[in-house]
């Protein structure tokens, strides 16, 4: 009898041993980065709406009228229903009678507060990011960093994005021709650092600003890093976007994007912990099978 569950013994460490061979593999698989996909999130428009018309301050004039305006990108399962949340804009304060003009909104961060989404998680980077926490496009909402005019959607067939470009009655269609939109930076966290699509710093000091393009053709995605030993919490930047050229395109509001820095076991940390469990999981159906045979 005791060699009986002497071999059932071996076999449980056997199959221990086994899963514990492929664990960092299966670690590794579940912190890589999705792939990129198209649907752009984020875009830049002029806000050509001059009077207010719903809301506590309908029927006063709009603060962001000829103001850049940063603009994420909203779509649903029924295309008609596309529509765009105004990031970070201008906004009024006070009584209806004698306001006051904020230069930032209640809707002024990514993740947009309400939804009660954490920040952007900040994953392992490869390449020139070894060593590194970056931002990825996970296929998570507000994860796909790429910034575009809202004119790039003018020419769109498909009817995702027509309804998109269409929504709120234009608001937002009037061209940049002829605009240098920058980028410029108000604050930043500590440790967070930002680069361009060819891996070079930018924005380092509050104040810096970034040309992301001229007139209606531009794309850029930013890629926010963190050292990999970097304190797990919040990190944020702040923004404004600014017009370079003569045309003197009012600026925008001001808008942050939150990132977060999560604690990640070690390798041999995680192996153990799951060593310990299937060492207890064995043990107790070893236990079971015991008290059964002398039952």
């Amino acid at each position: 009898m005791v060699s009986k569950y002497t071999s059932f013994w071996h076999k449980q460490a056997s199959l221990a041993v086994g899963f514990f061979a492929a664990a960092p593999l299966v670690v590794s698989t579940a912190i890589a980065p999705a792939q990129a996909h198209d649907d752009t999130e984020y875009y830049i428009g002029l806000d050509g709406l001059q009077v207010l018309t719903s809301g506590t301050y309908a029927g006063l004039d709009n603060p962001n009228y000829n103001r850049l305006t940063f603009l994420t990108a909203h779509r649903g399962a029924n295309p008609a229903s596309n529509h765009f949340h105004s990031i970070g804009t201008y906004s009024y304060l006070g009584s209806v009678d004698s306001p006051s003009i904020n230069k930032t909104s209640a809707n002024n961060r990514i993740p947009e507060t309400y939804t009660g989404i954490p920040p952007l998680k900040l994953l392992p980077g490869t390449g020139i990011y070894a060593g590194r926490l970056i931002s990825y496009d996970t296929h998570e909402e507000y994860s796909n960093l790429n910034i575009q005019s809202i004119t790039s959607l003018a020419g769109a067939t498909e009817e995702d994005d027509q309804y998109l470009f269409n929504s709120s009655r234009g608001r937002w269609q009037s061209s940049l021709a002829g605009a240098t939109i920058g980028l410029q930076l108000l604050e930043i966290s500590r440790g967070l650092n930002i680069a361009n699509e060819a891996g070079v710093n930018i924005l380092n000091t509050p104040g810096d600003i970034y040309t992301l393009g001229s007139g209606d053709d531009f794309s850029f995605t930013p890629t926010f890093w963190t050292q990999k030993t970097a304190t797990p919490g919040t990190y944020s930047a702040t923004f404004k976007l600014v017009d370079l050229s003569s045309n003197n395109y009012l600026e925008s509001g001001t808008f942050s994007f939150d990132f977060r820095v999560e604690k990640v076991p070690e390798p041999s940390t995680t192996i153990a912990l799951g060593f310990a469990g299937l060492l207890a999981l064995s043990i107790s159906h070893l236990k079971k099978r015991t008290v059964k045979s002398l039952n």
